[in-house]
């Protein structure tokens, strides 16, 4: 493309989708932020700040205005061409002759991803066909009563079908193999922000939907964030954290998926209350920003810290949460506003609602209780995943400088990234992410707790996977021994490599074993509450299913495909055989 010149006409091509900020920065100075779908551009720089105030104000401009862009003198066109380029690359300005919309306006009623003729099925209580469910869709089976050690508690609902013919999930819905490619009407967003006229269209169905029954959803909102408050009284009485604003989501998604698959009574597929159904769809774009805002810093700042609708709104703006893989969110900002008010209680519902929504859930405690042991399963699982996934970083630097590859140093060194592991999150760099993981995991814990009494203990999860140093010596020394005498002596790597590979391994499996017995007791408790039938034995398989997408290779797997040994494991004992060699290591 020829370079820009000083006399072309530059624009904002979708003009209302230009949002903007001042944020202050560490010396507590206000930094202005301009939000153009997915870009965010930072004028940080006293000599730049000019321009991108006068962005927010032009439609169109000529290329060589923007040098008079200053609070000082006018800027060396190489300066201003180059940085009005950078716009240009990012599609934030257009050259006017390229700036005729080519987005589609019109949409197909089908997106082609699944059979016209799929059967509709969901995990319920009402059939056993969730071992074969889970195994197409996550290539394990489970049964219902381990399901949310599998699948999330606010995703259980994602598949079922209302009593209006629609999955509660829309075009979201997880896992993909249970999605239903409904006829749909859609059409190109109007609403200014980081959504407007973007290539994904709006759901105008769900918006429909929700339109007609709005008084009512914001009823049943309302009164299910009284019912939860009331259990986990807000810290502050002021203003709802971070932390909490993700409970009052998760724990309302919970309950729809609770009536689904609770072991008395579930709602068949297809009957579903169509208000519950509502207000799970509402909900799920909140959970998308709380699960950014508990991860924004280290240590319990993230969800401990205060927010409340606008600073939602914002960030979803922002950080183009209102996007999704298939679609915009369809919501009026108006409405958007109102929603997330009544949410936090800044604002009352319109109206009282009937049937309750404590009528229509059945047992509004147990709901609840569903959300909250749904969450510290979730929790456990995923502290046990980033401790993991430290383990391995850890392994990675022992084979750092190691003179001769092996099978092992590969798996070892390979890529952990979302192209590989397709859940994980990249927001910071890998170490990093591990350990916010394992802040956030310890706070829902544990607040959840407070919530549950004399249903859990208050042991942290700090405590409950807490290793003796002098045992985990000897389970070391025995990995070392038994690789060393189960492996051909052209597979064994160098005795200081060894010696790190038994120690990680001997941490790792002791890891393991405290999870799978404390997410066997935590599940044992969620089915009581739902009146199901005990939970079998879980297996480190069951774990790997749920955290290899969002944390990389579970050592089994490593040591498998790197050194031919075979690792099975429960809450009791890991197992380890190589040929005609065995290692049991147990607690």
């Amino acid at each position: 493309m020829a370079a820009l010149e000083p006399n072309e006409v530059l624009s904002i091509p979708k003009r209302r989708r230009l949002t903007h900020s001042r944020i202050k920065n560490d010396e507590g100075q206000e930094i202005l932020h301009l939000f153009y779908g997915e870009v965010e551009l930072i004028f940080d720089e006293p000599d730049v700040a000019p321009v991108g105030e006068k962005l927010i104000e032009v439609e169109r401009f000529r290329a060589e205005e923007a040098m008079a862009w200053s609070n000082d003198g006018p800027h060396e066109w190489e300066k201003i061409r180059d940085l009005l380029q950078a716009l240009i690359d990012q599609q934030v300005l257009k050259r006017v002759e390229e700036s005729a919309s080519d987005v589609a306006d019109v949409f197909p009623q089908r997106l082609g991803l699944a059979p016209e003729d799929r059967e509709p099925r969901t995990f319920s209580g009402h059939d056993p066909r969730c071992p074969a469910l889970t195994e197409e869709a996550f290539g394990k089976a489970v049964e219902l009563t381990n399901l949310e050690v599998l699948v999330p508690v606010y995703r259980i609902a994602h598949p079922a079908l209302d009593t209006d013919g629609r999955q509660v999930g829309e075009n979201n819905v997880t896992p993909r193999t249970l999605f239903l490619d409904l006829p749909t009407q859609r059409r190109l967003c109007g609403y200014a922000g980081s959504r407007y006229q973007n290539e994904l269209p709006m759901n105008v169905t769900a918006l429909k939907a929700m339109a007609k029954r709005w008084p009512e959803l914001l009823s049943l909102t309302e009164q299910f964030r009284r019912a939860l408050l009331a259990r986990m009284p807000p810290r502050d009485p002021a203003k709802l954290c971070a932390g909490e604003v993700h409970y009052l989501a998760v724990c309302t998604l919970a309950s729809v998926g609770y009536v689904m698959v609770r072991g008395v009574d579930p709602v068949p597929n297809g009957q579903l209350d169509g208000g519950l159904s509502a207000m799970f769809r509402l909900v799920d774009g909140v959970r998308l920003v709380t699960n950014d805002l508990v991860r924004v810093t280290p240590g319990a700042v993230g969800c401990d810290q205060p927010i409340d609708a606008q600073l939602i709104a914002d960030h979803a703006d922002r950080y183009s949460v209102y996007r999704g893989t298939y679609g915009v969110c369809a919501g009026p900002p108006a409405l958007i506003d109102e929603y997330l008010r009544v949410l936090l209680g800044e604002a009352s519902a319109p109206i009282e609602a009937e049937p309750s929504v404590a009528d229509r859930l059945g047992d509004l405690d147990a709901s609840i209780d569903y959300g909250l042991l749904g969450q510290r399963i979730e929790s456990v699982v995923r502290f046990f995943g980033a401790s993991q996934g430290l383990l391995h970083e850890r392994l990675r630097v022992a084979f750092t400088g190691a003179s001769s590859r092996s099978e092992l140093q590969e798996r070892v060194e390979a890529p952990v990234d979302s192209q590989h592991y397709p859940l994980l999150r990249e927001d910071h760099p890998l170490v990093e992410t591990f350990q916010r993981e394992l802040d956030v995991s310890r706070w829902l814990y544990a607040r959840a707790a407070e919530a549950l009494p004399g249903l859990v203990d208050g042991t942290s999860l700090d405590a409950s996977f807490a290793l003796d140093p002098l045992a985990q010596a000897t389970s070391s020394e025995r990995l070392a021994a038994f690789f060393a005498s189960a492996l051909p002596a052209d597979q064994l790597p160098a005795a200081p490599v060894l010696r790190e590979l038994a120690a990680v391994a001997a941490d790792v499996f002791a890891l393991e074993r405290r999870c799978l017995r404390l997410v066997g007791r935590e599940q044992g408790k969620l089915n009581e509450r739902l009146r199901r039938p005990p939970n079998p034995t879980l297996t480190g398989a069951d774990l790997a299913a749920y955290n290899r997408p969002r944390f990389g290779p579970p050592l089994f797997a490593t040591l498998a495909e790197g050194l031919g040994v075979t690792v099975t494991s429960d809450g009791t004992a890991t197992v380890l055989r190589c040929g005609e060699h065995r290692l049991t290591l147990n607690d």
